[in-house]
Order: C-alpha cells, then sequence, then structure tokens
C-alpha cells in the first residue's frame, strides 16, 4: 500500500480517515452488506453505531462514507456532526448539505419547522441517499428519530453514531424501536491490533518516525489505564508529534510526560509509603527496584528492561553486597512489586517490564529504604 505524504492532518484532524481501516473488517462487512442490499432493492435502512468513547466510531462511519459508498454505489452523501450544536444548527447544515449535494438553489431561512420542510423536500427528491449524524446524544437524539422515520418514507438510509451509554437511553424509547434496523457495535481493540493501529499512524504523520520501542511503550501505557482506544493513543501522539519533529530523541521520560493524562490516577499514588510497605524486612524487594530503576535512568531511551537483564544485575548487586543470590527471590520479589503497580509487565510480553513513576524517584525511595534497612541490621 502506497502511503500518503506524512502530515500532522492524521493527529490534528478529528474527520481524519486513514487509507485503510484496521481490524474493523468484520464491522464494515456487516454495514456494507446491508446497504448493498437495500441499494440494490431500493429501501432505506436505519443503523446505530456504537462503542466506549474514543473507540473509532466517527472515522469507522467516515472510513464507509468517504471509502467505500463512492466506490460501491452512486449514492448522495451527507455527514453531519452534531456536537455541541443545537436543533435549528443540526438541521441547518442537513439542509444546506442535501442542497449542495443534488445542486438545488437553497432560500435562506432560520425557522427550525421552515428548515425541516426545506430538507424534507429535497431530500424526498434526491435519489438513493445516505445521511449520517454523529455524536447523537440526549440533547438532539429528537432529530435522530425524525430523520430515521423520514429515511423510511422516502427510501434514504442513515447511520447514527453514538456512545455506548446514550445507546442504551435511546434505545429503550418505543418512538426508537421502529426507526432503526439493526446495530454495529464496535469493541476496544486488542493490545497488539492497538499497536498496528499506533504504528500506522505514526508512518503516516511523523517525518521522522518513532522506534517501535516507544509505539510500543504508548500502547502498553494506554491499554494498562485507559482501555484500548486509538484516540487516546492519538492524544500522546499529539505531544510527541512537534519534538519528534525537530529530530529530538524521544525517552521514556518524554513518553511518560506525553502520557501523563492516561496515567494521572497511577501517579498519584505516595510510592514512597508503598515502598516502605511492601519492603518492610524484604531487602531483595528493595534491591530488585533499584537494580530495575538504576538501569532504565542509564538508558534513557530503554523504556522496558527484560527479566534475564535484571536478573544479571541483581547478581552482580548481590555480589558486591555480599548477599546470597537466588533466582526464586528475584521472581518472588517481582511479583510483590508488581501486585503493588509499581512495576508493570508489558502485554506483549511478560519478560518486558516497565515503570510508571519516573525511575529517578523510585531508585531514591529504594536505596533509602535499603540503607534503612542495614542500619538496622
Amino acid at each position: 500500500m502506497v502511503r500518503p505524504q506524512k502530515s500532522p492532518k492524521g493527529l490534528f484532524d478529528p474527520y481524519y480517515v486513514p487509507e485503510q481501516l484496521l481490524h474493523r473488517d468484520r464491522e464494515l462487512d456487516t454495514i456494507d452488506g446491508i446497504y448493498s442490499d437495500s441499494y440494490e432493492e431500493d429501501y432505506g435502512v436505519n443503523c446505530l453505531v456504537h462503542g466506549i468513547t474514543g473507540v473509532g466510531m466517527t472515522v469507522f462511519s467516515r472510513y464507509f462514507l468517504t471509502k467505500l459508498i463512492p466506490n460501491r454505489f452512486d449514492a448522495h452523501t451527507v455527514y453531519v456532526d452534531a456536537k455541541r450544536k443545537d436543533l435549528l444548527e443540526i438541521v441547518a447544515e442537513l439542509n444546506d448539505k442535501i442542497h449542495r449535494e443534488t445542486n438545488r438553489p437553497i432560500t435562506v431561512a432560520f425557522d427550525l419547522d421552515v428548515l425541516w420542510m426545506q430538507f424534507k423536500r429535497t431530500a424526498a427528491e434526491a435519489k438513493k441517499t445516505i445521511f449520517v449524524l454523529d455524536n447523537i446524544d440526549e440533547t438532539n437524539e429528537d432529530v435522530y428519530l425524525k430523520l430515521a422515520r423520514l429515511s423510511k418514507e422516502i427510501r434514504a438510509s442513515t447511520i447514527g453514531v453514538l456512545n455506548s451509554h446514550d445507546y442504551r437511553l435511546l434505545t429503550k424509547q418505543p418512538a426508537t424501536d421502529m426507526a432503526y434496523d439493526f446495530e454495529v457495535p464496535l469493541d476496544t481493540y486488542t493490545q497488539s491490533q492497538l499497536y498496528e493501529i499506533v504504528r500506522m499512524r505514526v508512518e503516516d504523520t511523523f517525518p521522522l518516525g518513532l522506534t517501535d520501542e516507544v509505539v510500543r511503550y504508548v500502547t502498553d501505557l494506554v491499554c494498562e489505564f485507559d482501555a484500548s482506544k486509538p484516540k487516546t493513543s492519538i492524544e500522546a501522539l499529539k505531544a510527541l508529534w512537534p519534538l519528534a519533529s525537530r529530530g529530538q530523541e524521544i525517552d521514556s521520560d518524554i513518553v511518560r510526560s506525553a502520557t501523563s493524562n492516561i496515567t494521572a490516577f497511577g501517579l498519584d499514588q505516595d510510592y514512597m509509603e508503598i515502598v516502605e510497605t511492601v519492603a518492610m524486612n524484604d531487602f531483595m524487594t528493595l534491591l530488585v527496584l533499584e537494580a530495575m530503576t538504576q538501569h532504565l535512568m542509564l538508558y534513557k531511551t530503554e523504556t522496558y528492561i527484560d527479566r534475564k537483564t535484571l536478573n544479571e544485575l541483581v547478581l552482580i548487586k548481590c555480589e558486591e553486597l555480599g548477599i546470597k543470590y537466588a533466582r526464586d527471590d528475584i521472581e518472588k520479589s517481582l511479583q510483590t512489586l508488581i501486585f503493588q503497580s509499581i512495576v508493570f509487565e508489558s502485554g506483549y510480553s511478560r519478560n518486558l517490564l516497565y515503570v510508571l513513576t519516573p525511575p529517578e524517584v523510585l531508585y531514591d525511595a529504594a536505596l533509602s529504604m535499603r540503607r534503612e534497612l542495614s542500619r538496622r541490621k
């Protein structure tokens, strides 16, 4: 596949549509098949696309509207984003776009009923139209219901896009049951799927790219703290883009800063207190944390440490301090640190370990506690 010229549009344009929509083949096949049948048999269908916020509902609907429909159907397409718009604004935009799509003159009006009648008349005269109303919620659901009922009369089709919470509320209404025909629920992505999506967005956007390890680290943090949502990972990429574009090397500190909004809950913990609690009379746990964070401090571009390297570093420290080395003890210490959410295992491999807190903070806490335990003995 030939990728488009790299542009920050892929990060900063809320309506950006990639050339390829990854890991939505099943959902696209479903909606494509149903709309193909309706087009060929000349009847309209209404669909509700829903999922948790940030999972890619807008991208999904716009991809179908702008990439698939033009190649498959000779149909008019109208997309309206209803977010933060009142009813008059939504109907006015529907009216304006259907007139432009059909090349018909429009009469200026500022009355909701007049605008709706203009829209209804032009939409009825148009042949084969698919309307997408994005960001449906309790403030604009009446417009969707009117549009869906109208589509039944004029043999048009609609796609309503909304989050799962609003979907549950909307579909409890008896009127809605008569208005829509089927739903397309969008699940969150698996960690490997999200990684591929983030990697593709980086390749389409960043002039100098990002290392695989940085992309993996961003994805790990998103999956750990905010489900597997493309929107959250793209927010992190927005923060990295200007730095990478200037040629600055992206290290683990920069990634942690870029994802601080995602990981705020984890960063609220008192790590000094947690380290003190888990390490009470547990010299080896402190030694493991000290060895791991010291390595991450020295090699800022390494966002992970593997278990083999960690074992080797702890062995060296044990020899320096005259402590008996036991690999099983290291694994027990790691499990303690993981259970307390001080250390995390990568979703790609249990062999890869990372921290959320700046390693300097954890290193100082571990070193201070280890020395305190030594004095007590």
